[in-house]
């Protein structure tokens, strides 16, 4: 006999099967629509919203044999119901615009779904580069060490790299570092050094691990700042967790993965390193419009974001890590805890949780709170999203080769599916929650000026509405729930943008440490995820004129080719930082403060903020050393 709560779930599983069936007649409907004239709804990035504006003006088991097993006839037909769904999602990306997706989805019923589509999808399987989802495996491997008895998550980071004891600190008397700061980006140590972090393309194994093995040396020369202050996303702290890794461990790198977490899981086409006989790494493309074949990314960081993998890999993947719940899989029925366990953050982070190092995104069901984690990874021209449930063993995966306009749409895509997937097992749909709102009687305004975060520079202006400057445009802040909403208008601000993703977005300004500072989110993205807006004040101080120009790095494969610094009419020093990604540039423009004769510091809390860089002369020409690197003038 069924308990209430499992009849409660096939009586949902039913009413599902019916929303489905009408979802999916809806979704060929548009599609049939489509082509009759009819446009899609945008699905913009809600990852990264701020990308919003400048895509817009720039337009990234078996068959059952039996008649008379309904139920079991039912349940096949709606999975392939659902299976063509996805399909036709991912489809629609590929391989006009994304030349070749991987995916990987998980039912909660044990079964894996796996394949690809696109361009080479038949014939010899291919890897592809999932970035920074490969800090999970980083962070499973450090908590197996600690099953071992081999480490700590609060020992010092200094136990294991002594040579981090060489930085120097922003301030004195900062606490020591220890490992878990490096597993929730909150260590105070630079984002990224830049200098070398690409490789030649043709670079062997033996020259990868040797530069990745330099990495503690190479921090000697930084500055850091206060641990556990703020949330920084770094690729360096995760480099140099994998060399306390091979410290722990006695073993290498690649051979500690390989033992402990591929071959545990099954993984036979999964490699952190660059060379694989059983496959092949697919080609990676970029481009706006006309694809352009680019050359294959080599990282010194590898436990930051190298590893290359299958979907049907990531299925073994998952499926060995959820039978750590059972004390069977790739941790202890603890570690696993621990892994998903939202750890104490910052106060910065406001909203924003973090596991060890999943980014954990709460959702509304029947009036609770459930949690879906995951981890997205960029290493241009490749990206990938990874969402889960630990609870319900449902996932999501999915990994592109192409650097364009649709790759932002990978993310969004892959969270519908998610959401899909979860209405069909638990038999209602999880809606995302806005995060709580603050208790206050009435919208705070925030102080006129500038203000600097991740994106870069931002100018708030009183008015009616009143303004915030996003990506270099401006958009009306309109008072929501306490806060604000975007209002977005184009063509002379006569016609307003109407998207969902847009209308969901929210503009919050609050003090923080005697700081006016705002937060930008939506419900996809918590708040603090994108970092904090920080007013400052420009002081009207600035280098000798000699150091104004741009300056380039004989690096080369550098991911920071060349750096600008401007005098900004604004009163401030500004440091315009090019970024080669993938075939393609971009860039950030950051604010400065002259701290001494031949020392600026860029402004702001977050993301390759709040660091330091220097001025100097080198064969009677000027320089500026940036992020482990020297930049001179033509």
């Amino acid at each position: 006999m069924k308990s209430k709560e499992n009849q409660k779930i096939q009586s949902g599983k039913r009413k599902v099967t019916k929303s489905l069936t009408k979802t999916l007649e809806r979704n060929t409907e548009s599609g049939e629509a489509k082509g009759k004239g009819k446009t899609e709804p945008s699905n913009l990035d809600p990852i990264f919203p701020f990308r919003i504006i400048f895509v817009f003006f720039f337009t990234l088991l078996f068959q059952c044999q039996s008649s008379g097993d309904t139920s079991l006839s039912n349940t096949k037909a709606t999975k392939n119901k659902i299976h063509k769904e996805i399909l036709s999602r991912w489809e629609t990306l590929s391989p006009s615009s994304i030349q070749s997706i991987s995916y990987l989805y998980m039912m909660g019923d044990g079964e894996t779904h796996s394949g690809q589509i696109g361009n080479l999808s038949s014939g010899k399987r291919y890897r592809f580069k999932i970035g920074s989802i490969t800090k999970l495996f980083t962070g499973i491997s450090i908590l197996q060490l600690q099953d071992a008895g081999k480490l700590k998550l609060d020992d010092q980071v200094s136990k294991y790299l002594p040579e981090i004891k060489s930085m120097r600190s922003k301030k004195v008397g900062y606490r020591e570092i220890t490992i878990r700061d490096l597993l929730t980006h909150q260590s105070g140590l630079p984002s990224d050094l830049a200098h070398g972090f690409f490789l030649p393309p043709d670079s062997t194994e033996e020259e990868i691990l040797k530069s990745f093995r330099s990495l503690p040396k190479s921090v000697s020369n930084l500055e850091r700042n206060e641990p556990g202050k703020i949330h920084s996303y770094s690729n360096l702290s995760f480099g140099l967790l994998g060399n306390i890794i091979e410290r722990a461990s006695g073993e290498s790198i690649e051979g500690y993965f390989k033992k402990h977490i591929f071959e545990k899981a099954g993984m036979k086409e999964t490699t952190l390193l660059e060379f694989l006989r059983e496959s092949n790494l697919i080609p990676g493309y970029s481009g706006l419009f006309w694809k352009t074949q680019t050359i294959r990314p080599v990282i010194r960081d590898l436990t930051a974001g190298s590893i290359s993998t299958t979907g049907e890999d990531m299925g073994l993947f998952m499926k060995a890590f959820f039978k750590s719940k059972q004390n069977k899989g790739l941790l202890s029925a603890v570690s696993f805890a621990e892994f998903h366990k939202s750890q104490v953050g910052p106060k910065a982070n406001f909203e924003m949780k973090l596991g060890l190092p999943v980014l954990k995104n709460h959702y509304e069901v029947d009036g609770k709170t459930i949690w879906f984690y995951g981890h997205s990874g960029s290493l241009p021209p490749f990206f990938a999203d990874l969402i889960y449930d630990p609870k319900t063993e449902i996932v999501s995966f999915v990994v592109g080769n192409t650097l364009g306009l649709q790759t932002g749409n990978l993310k969004g895509r892959n969270t519908e599916i998610m959401e899909l997937l979860w209405e069909e097992k638990m038999g209602i749909r999880p809606e995302p929650i806005l995060s709580n709102l603050s208790e206050k009687k009435e919208t705070v305004f925030g102080e006129e000026g500038y203000y600097i975060s991740p994106m870069g520079i931002h100018e708030y202006k009183k008015g009616i509405p009143p303004k915030l400057s996003l990506m270099g445009f401006d958009v009306g802040l309109i008072e929501k729930e306490n806060r604000f909403g975007i209002d977005l208008r184009v063509l002379f601000g006569l016609i307003p943008i109407r998207d969902p993703k847009i209308d969901a977005m929210r503009v919050e300004f609050e003090v923080w440490e005697g700081n006016s500072i705002f937060t930008l989110y939506d419900k996809e993205l918590p708040k603090g995820a994108a970092g904090i807006g920080v007013k400052f004040t420009p002081d009207n101080r600035f280098p000798d004129e000699m150091y104004f120009g741009t300056f380039f790095t004989k690096e080369p494969f550098a991911i920071i080719p060349k750096l600008k610094l401007e005098k900004d009419k604004r009163g401030f020093p500004l440091l315009t930082i090019y970024y080669e990604l993938g075939g393609m540039e971009n860039f950030i423009q950051v604010p400065c403060q002259w701290e001494s004769q031949n020392t600026l510091r860029i402004l702001g809390y977050g993301r390759n903020l709040g660091e330091t860089f220097t001025l100097g002369i080198k064969n009677e020409r000027p320089f500026l050393f940036y992020s482990g690197g020297e930049y001179e003038a033509p």
